[in-house]
């Protein structure tokens, strides 16, 4: 076992070497980039999408899923916005350290990337032609890291320590972004809090938003959204774990969050909570040991079983049973399923919850990324089948189709 104390010297000595790739592997494309994985050629059923975060251009790469999980890079797409790949707090990293921040519709006909660099919001339309850049818009605030939809809502999360909020628009059926009037309200704690993530429940109708280092051990923000898709304001409550990062959402509506604890990242958690219908009342139900370095995101199987959370500072991906009853079990002794060659950050599941895409950040300096393709088996284990890159250092962000 790694002490605490070694492994928070190791993050330091980590993020003293931050050199990025100071060119990337892909040229940039045409607007528009052939996307066998929705309607093409054969063999091909789905899409796994990362921004690079770069400047002074932003960019989506686009990987198509064959069939048996593998992907093949399909090149680049401008977001007609800027990155950040470098300074993103709270430690000064070239990735953005939130979750959310490259987003697909429900229906997998929309993808949402947030631009860091200039506080803007992209949304492309995919179709059997490919991926075409439909609208893009100002977030109404300041270095936006995170977005969620529902239907024809998309939300942005604007991170800025001293004026962190929540804006609103209405998808159009081109993909166009029309801004909702009044949709913009502050975070509970926006001078301080450092949000993470922002998401919909499954019901649509209520956001919750983390705040990693609001009120000492952090906070969960909910605002309840009307029939006109106008949030109301933040409602506080307690967070179970330290540092809530990422958020995911049970069917049933149970709300799972991972909890990253920094800078005491062996003690990281990951809790279970009710919210009830207008989200005055978020009730613990339960928390338990990462068994993991800084527990950070999270993603949900269809079926509803099992969580699968990434930790960038032991490498590894983590695997729990979700009961009925929101518990959650370790589906082995550690709950450890897999352990990278680099820092895992952000996930996502395809559309049928086969197979794990991870994003995979170089440990030593963060020069390139790649991407870390797993098969998920039957008990909420996974099984690594490919390694994808490697590409910008400052990538950030996944979504899968």
């Amino acid at each position: 076992m790694i002490s605490g104390t070694s492994k928070f010297r190791r993050r330091g000595i980590v993020l003293g070497c931050l050199a990025i790739c100071a060119a990337a592997l892909w040229a940039p494309t045409a607007q528009t980039v052939p996307l066998a994985g929705n309607g093409g050629g054969p063999g091909r059923e789905g899409a796994v999408y990362v921004q690079t975060n770069s400047a002074p251009e932003n960019f989506v790469m686009v990987f198509d899923r064959n069939h048996n999980g593998t992907l093949t890079a399909a090149g680049q797409v401008a977001t007609g916005g800027v990155g950040k790949p470098a300074g993103n707090p709270p430690l000064g990293i070239p990735f953005l350290d939130s979750a959310g921040s490259v987003t697909l519709s429900h229906n997998g006909q929309f993808l949402f990337v947030v631009n860091a660099g200039d506080n803007t919001v992209s949304s492309f339309t995919v179709g059997p032609h490919g991926l075409q850049l439909a609208d893009i818009e100002p977030t109404n605030g300041s270095r936006p890291v995170s977005s969620t939809t529902n239907d024809h809502l998309l939300y942005v999360l604007n991170s800025d320590e001293h004026t962190a909020n929540i804006s609103g628009y209405r998808v159009g059926s081109h993909g166009q972004l029309t801004a909702i009037p009044g949709s913009v309200r502050d975070t509970s704690q926006p001078d301080g809090g450092i949000p993470a993530q922002i998401q919909f429940d499954a019901t649509g109708n209520l956001l919750t938003v983390t705040e990693r280092a609001a009120g000492g051990t952090g906070l969960l923000d909910t605002f309840l959204v009307n029939r006109h898709g106008v949030a109301g304001p933040a409602v506080t409550h307690p967070s179970s774990g330290e540092g809530p990062f990422g958020i995911a959402f049970t069917k049933r509506n149970q709300m799972i969050v991972s909890n990253e604890h920094f800078p005491n990242v062996l003690e990281s958690s990951v809790s279970s909570y009710d919210v009830s219908r207008h989200g005055d009342t978020v009730t613990p139900i339960d928390t338990e040991p990462a068994n993991a370095g800084g527990a950070c995101w999270n993603v949900i199987t269809n079926n509803n079983k099992y969580v699968l959370v990434t930790s960038p500072f032991t490498l590894n991906i983590n695997s729990f049973r979700i009961e009925n009853d929101g518990q959650l079990t370790p589906v082995n002794g550690d709950s450890v399923v897999a352990t990278a060659q680099g820092l895992t950050l952000d996930e996502a599941l395809s559309n049928d919850s086969k197979y794990l895409y991870v994003l995979v950040d170089e440990p030593t300096g963060f020069a390139f990324s790649e991407i870390n393709a797993y098969r998920v088996n039957k008990d909420g284990t996974i099984t690594l089948i490919q390694t994808v890159g490697p590409f910008e250092g400052s990538s950030s962000g996944a979504a899968a189709w």
